[in-house]
């Protein structure tokens, strides 16, 4: 198992905010004369303010805030608070109304004395102390000018207040005066109520009313409940029961004794008498019945005159429930007739009871009414009074605690103008680096090529220009210490060999939009990595004007691709053996300026035919596309192109415009080759741990 290395840095940043940062890191590093120069002229032109401007001094006076008296100043029912107050007097102050008078006052007063003072006034923390500040060049002036203004402030604030007395007071008396006439109408509405009707008159009807009609439903709801029985119970039942008085309340004046005493008269206990007596002589001659029935024979004339008594008794209480029978249907009929008689008397005493209540109603109406324009005008009353009366409302709750002490000298602020310079010129710089970032389309990471180009992106190579020597920068070796680079070539060829859609790719071209993206240097890797997998590969150099592969693999290269197209020699023989066993290269031959003609004769595509035949794979290196139209001219007789994009060096824009003349002549793009990477930035963050495996 791996063990841990103890050097793996630490965790990037996320890729969009961390590519951010690194391009604009690199943005500080190409362009920081930018910033030196803009923060160079904020410090000047600050130390130029701070050098030419004049001396100033500062006075400062203080005004004492009484908040008892804001609050009995309320005049007209306002509702400041000691903030609100302090505010409105420090817009006051400020105002040019003030600064204008004092100006003109000092002008009279010392005509010798000339100048300009900023006035500035706060309220001190925690405190009732009002500061009123003043800056100037002028000592003398400074110090006379914030007296002034304070002065002037107060007398001010004195005017306004008097005029707002005077126009409250009026508005007051006028309130007063409408306040009487409303006092003195109620009254007068009181006073014709109180004469039309007699109040002692109409409490009493009201009560007796009350009283009465109380009466009358204490009367219906008895009744009902006499009605109720009557109805539920049989008359045997209230034969029984008429001796003994329903529960009823205690009779109540106006009604209820009467109510008594017609139920005793229909209910009488005569009748319950009688029918007790003749009940219990009935059960006594039965008991005779019983005992004699036995001793003496039916025809018996006693026992016959004890029959005959039977009967009669029998007879008798018949009568008795016959006539109590008799009496309830009447007391029915009569409890009937009594409530109907009841819902008249109490429809009539409801009315009066009515009109009893609307008029307490309306006499509790007015005498409210002038109870509360007697208050209101009380109240009117003081408040002229409090006004009118010289008391503490003309008593100014702002009041001079200490007049404007001598003037000092303020600090010029040297660090502060030193900080707005430097602060100023950084954010300067910061918006010209921004500027010429959003101008600048050239790409940095695989991150930003997505978000220009839809191709796929084959391979990166780090940048190891600290490796170039004098004559360019070393291919790769068998054993070569450039651990990432070597892996990059590596990468590269896993990625041609593995390539999906791809039946036959056995002729490539590599090629770029400008020159110096070093397509060359990777066309000599490439075929050096495939070399080393054990494939036969044949490097063209196809560059006929700047063509240098020759001089990177150090070979004479005399003879060439351009001898070959002319037919002034063979291709076999001017090929040339690398020091790569299976690594073969034709190198330029002579420069030439009619490359284009050259590269379009017949003789080319069977040159490539045969090529293909003899070789695993074959590599040309052409020239830059903007820079010759050779490239697009040979492109479509090849399997597959490759572009070489130079990081921080190729713009996107003419990137694009090189594929789009390869794509007009159906050419077949592979990908693209991002070159000379930085291995700091995020999107290679595994380029890091280039320790890791190396041998």
């Amino acid at each position: 198992m791996d063990s841990a290395n103890p050097q793996a840095p630490a965790m990037p940043l996320p890729g969009g905010l961390g590519m951010k940062f690194y391009r604009y890191r690199n943005l500080v590093r190409r362009h920081w004369l930018i910033l030196t120069i803009t923060i160079g002229l904020g410090l000047a032109y600050e130390g130029y303010v701070l050098f030419t401007s004049p001396l100033l001094f500062e006075s400062l006076g203080q005004l004492v805030i009484h908040e008892e008296l804001i609050r009995e100043n309320n005049v007209g029912g306002s509702q400041d608070t000691t903030p609100n107050f302090i505010g409105t007097a420090v817009e006051q102050l400020k105002s040019q109304v003030i600064l204008g008078r004092a100006r003109d006052r000092v002008a009279l007063a010392s005509p010798n004395l000339q100048g300009t003072v900023e006035i500035t006034s706060s309220n001190l923390p925690r405190s009732n102390i009002f500061l009123v500040t003043g800056v100037g060049a002028n000592p003398q002036y400074t110090q006379q000018f914030v007296d002034t203004v304070v002065d002037e402030f107060l007398k001010w604030r004195d005017e306004q207040h008097k005029g707002q007395v005077t126009t409250v007071g009026a508005n007051l008396l006028e309130q007063k005066k409408q306040a009487e006439q409303e006092l003195a109408d109620n009254k007068a509405k009181l006073q014709a109520f109180t004469e039309k009707n007699s109040m002692q008159f109409w409490t009493e009807q009201q009560n007796k009313a009350v009283a009465y009609l109380l009466g009358l439903k204490n009367q219906k709801t008895q009744l009902r409940d006499e009605l109720q029985r009557l109805q539920n119970l049989t008359p045997d039942e209230l034969l029984h029961a008429a001796a003994v008085p329903p529960p009823t309340s205690k009779p109540q004046a106006g009604g209820n004794a009467a109510l008594s005493a017609r139920q005793e008269a229909t209910f009488n206990s005569g009748l319950y008498t009688e029918y007790i007596q003749a009940s219990q002589l009935l059960f006594q001659r039965q008991a005779d019945y019983e005992e004699w029935k036995t001793v003496w024979k039916p025809a018996h004339p006693k026992l016959k005159a004890i029959v005959a008594d039977m009967e009669k008794l029998q007879r008798q209480i018949n009568i008795i429930k016959d006539q109590n029978g008799n009496m309830v249907k009447a007391r029915v009929a009569s409890i009937n007739a009594e409530l109907k008689s009841l819902e008249v008397s109490l429809t009539e005493w409801d009315a009066k009871v009515l009109e009893a209540s609307r008029k307490d109603a309306e006499y509790q109406t007015l005498q409210s009414d002038v109870t509360r324009t007697t208050s209101q005008l009380e109240k009117l009353r003081a408040e002229i009074n409090g006004i009118t009366g010289g008391g503490k409302l003309s008593i100014d709750p702002l009041q001079v605690m200490q007049k404007a002490c001598s003037p000092k000298p303020i600090p010029p602020g040297t660090l502060k103008h030193l900080l707005i310079g430097l602060i100023g010129g950084l954010i300067l710089g910061s918006i010209i680096l921004i500027v010429l970032d959003r101008a600048d389309d050239r790409l940095s990471s695989s991150t930003e090529m997505l978000e220009h180009f839809s191709e796929s992106i084959l391979g990166q190579i780090p940048n190891v220009t600290e490796t170039r020597g004098a004559t360019g920068l070393p291919l790769l070796q068998e054993e070569d210490e450039r651990y990432t680079y070597a892996e990059a070539f590596r990468s590269l060829r896993s990625s041609l060999i593995f390539m999906p859609n791809q039946t036959e790719l056995k002729t490539i071209l590599i090629t770029s939009a400008i020159p110096n993206e070093g397509k060359s240097t990777i066309a000599s890797n490439l075929a050096i990595t495939m070399a080393a997998a054990g494939a036969r590969v044949l490097l063209v150099d196809a560059d006929l004007r700047r063509g240098d592969l020759a001089q990177l693999f150090d070979i004479d290269g005399k003879i060439g691709l351009t001898d070959i197209l002319r037919g002034e020699h063979h291709w076999k023989s001017a090929v040339l053996q690398t020091r790569y066993p299976t690594l073969s290269l034709i190198p330029r031959g002579p420069v030439t300026n009619q490359s284009g003609e050259l590269l379009l004769r017949p003789i080319f595509v069977g040159l490539l035919d045969e090529f293909k035949a003899a070789y695993d794979l074959v590599i040309f290196n052409t020239a830059p596309i903007l820079a010759a139209d050779d490239t697009p001219t040979l492109a479509p007789n090849f399997d597959g192109t490759l572009m070489v994009v130079r990081a921080q060096f190729t713009s996107a824009r003419l990137t694009k415009n090189s594929l789009n003349a390869l794509y007009q002549r159906q050419v077949n793009v592979l990908g693209l080759i991002l070159n000379a990477v930085d291995t700091e930035t995020p999107d290679y963050y595994y380029y890091r741990y280039n320790q890791y495996y190396a041998a």
